[in-house]
């Protein structure tokens, strides 16, 4: 009987072992991924940060074990922006957060950038910024949306407000098509996420809205808008002043920012703004061309295009900046109602409260 006890004792504590073991080599153990990732460890960050951000990228299965263990081991991990391979090892992935060894290069795209401001950003930080827009250019369709951007001559590029702003990582010496690839990857989740909210939808002049013309105007609300709380009231000017082709007052919608883009484009031509307006010649001069101009003036944010895509319903049909430090604009019903307000502006302005 005694033996039977013994026998039976040890079992369990075997079976603890086991347990113990299969329990921590799993908790320690890298998820499987099918794609790289890419991780920031801020400076000073805690252990207990640490292993959160592990869990959330799928490095690790438990932060609050993987935080423990690193105590009792009295492992410390170095800040920095880390590329991590789809199969890598946990003891890999810790080594190289050990020694902070980084093969990533990290770009951040702000929303609002053109595609040679993009390859500006780039060129950089030691990419190949030419490569980019060869790449750009030479651009077969792979994405569903893709098929749908025309190809119009009179944009500068095709591509052009397609180029999703976000934090990306590359490894030195990507190759164009790569960085492309995944600006335009993100596009498409983007899309995706926002299925059966865009095509088909009567938006302006009763005609079946496009991805197209949504980026366009997403583009235009990035670049007029300051504020997240006003994107959707400027959205909702333009398809005001869009819906009412033949007023005259309302057909040209009069943007500054698509003659600054046209200007940029044409490599400076003009340094102020009403010489942009008056002087340059170009389909993107909306001062002087009737509607929309012929593509995106850059890449806008998430929220713009959900402004494009939602935007606020009113009866406004001018704005203005305040120039009043907020950041804000005056909203305006009529001409002579807008007239007041530039004057108000102009009079902030020159008291130097700031835009």
């Amino acid at each position: 009987m005694k033996k039977w006890r013994i026998y039976y004792a040890v079992f369990l504590a075997l079976a603890w072992i086991i347990t113990g073991y299969l329990y921590i080599y799993y908790t320690l153990d890298s998820p499987k991924r099918n794609e790289e990732i890419y991780i920031t460890i801020p400076e000073k960050s805690s252990v207990k940060k640490v292993g959160e951000i592990l869990e959330k990228s799928k490095v690790i299965h438990q932060d609050w074990f993987f935080a423990y263990y690193m105590k009792i081991k009295g492992i410390a991990i170095k800040a920095g922006d880390y590329r991590i391979q789809p199969n890598e090892k946990l003891s890999d992935i810790l080594q190289k957060l050990m020694t902070g060894k980084q093969d990533g290069i990290k770009i951040i795209i702000p929303p609002g950038k053109n595609v040679k401001n993009i390859a500006e950003i780039l060129e950089k930080n030691g990419l190949d910024g030419q490569g980019f827009l060869t790449a750009l250019k030479n651009r077969q369709p792979k994405y569903e949306f893709e098929k749908q951007i025309p190809n119009d001559p009179k944009r500068y590029y095709k591509y052009e407000g397609y180029l999703f702003p976000e934090t990306y990582f590359f490894k030195k010496g990507e190759q164009g098509e790569h960085i492309v690839d995944d600006m335009l990857a993100q596009f498409d989740k983007f899309i995706k996420k926002h299925e059966g909210q865009i095509e088909g939808k009567s938006m302006f002049q009763s005609k079946p809205f496009t991805i197209d013309q949504m980026v366009l105007i997403a583009s235009l609300v990035e670049r007029e808008g300051r504020k997240k709380e006003e994107l959707k009231k400027i959205a909702g000017v333009f398809y005001n002043r869009l819906n009412k082709p033949n007023d005259p007052n309302f057909r040209r919608l009069r943007i500054d920012a698509t003659n600054v883009f046209a200007n940029e484009m044409e490599n400076n031509k003009y340094t102020k703004v009403s010489d942009m307006n008056n002087k340059l010649i170009t389909p993107y001069n909306t001062y002087k061309v009737d509607g929309l101009p012929p593509g995106a003036i850059g890449s806008p944010s998430q929220e713009a295009m959900e402004a494009a895509i939602h935007p606020e319903k009113h009866n406004f049909y001018f704005y203005t900046a305040k120039y009043d430090g907020s950041g804000l604009h005056y909203f305006a019903k009529t001409y002579d109602e807008h007239k007041k307000f530039i004057q108000l502006s102009q009079k902030n302005a020159k008291a130097g409260k700031g835009i």
